[in-house]
């Protein structure tokens, strides 16, 4: 049986929860304001900086679309010289999405908009809050 207290957490946790996805699309406009590439571009250039490189099927997955598109995506991508395709020397099969100089730049560019302070306030709370998840899920 659930109680008042019960329900008013629930709902105070649904509340926030859609206030950060507001605030998280908000802060994904800002970074693509006034841009060349659209949002899941900067996005897959952000995911490509922080993983070190990815396959296409990884890509697609974070993505949740087709190989094809994501192949389609990373052409584009690669004629503006911001990423390149390295086959891994293991097994030449494998195939890597990762950033080029000038890709790396791009990312820092993208970032350069917000006050650094402001950038380590946000990594610092959000580092939190996923510490916090961890120890439920």
């Amino acid at each position: 049986m659930v109680n008042d207290s019960q329900t008013y957490n629930l709902e105070m946790i649904m509340k926030e929860m859609l206030e950060i996805q507001q605030k998280s699309k908000m802060f994904v406009n800002l970074l693509s304001e006034g841009e060349s590439l659209s949002q899941n571009q900067l996005i897959l250039l952000l995911q490509l900086k922080i993983n070190g490189g990815m396959k296409a099927t990884e890509i697609a997955d974070f993505f949740n679309v087709t190989p094809g598109a994501i192949t389609s995506m990373c052409d584009k991508l690669e004629k503006l010289n911001l990423v390149q395709r390295v086959r891994e020397s293991g097994d030449r099969r494998v195939v890597k999405m990762v950033l080029t100089h000038h890709g790396e730049v791009k990312v820092n560019d993208v970032f350069l908009k917000f006050p650094q302070e402001k950038l380590t306030d946000i990594a610092k709370v959000l580092k939190e809050v996923n510490k916090l998840m961890s120890t439920i899920f």
